[in-house]
């Protein structure tokens, strides 16, 4: 059985995702493996309401876009 992959945007507040896969163009794969988003890497849900998510990467707070955190598939842990 696969891992289950979901949208970044689907996590709650205060739960944990490893990121499996950016689904996006090359740009924007790249502008996230430069703030932290890359696979393997644990993120924390800071805020994740109506406006744009506020993740946890290490000590590095970052602001997404819900455009992208939706291309952002992970897993809980």
């Amino acid at each position: 059985m696969g891992i289950m992959s979901i949208p970044l945007n689907s996590i709650g507040v205060g739960k944990y995702a490893e990121v499996n896969n950016v689904m996006g163009g090359e740009l924007m794969c790249k502008k996230l493996m430069e703030m932290g988003v890359n696979k393997g890497n644990v993120i924390e849900i800071v805020r994740n309401d109506a406006g744009p998510l506020i993740i946890k990467v290490g000590e590095m707070r970052l602001v997404l876009g819900r455009g992208m955190a939706q291309k952002v598939m992970v897993r809980e842990v």
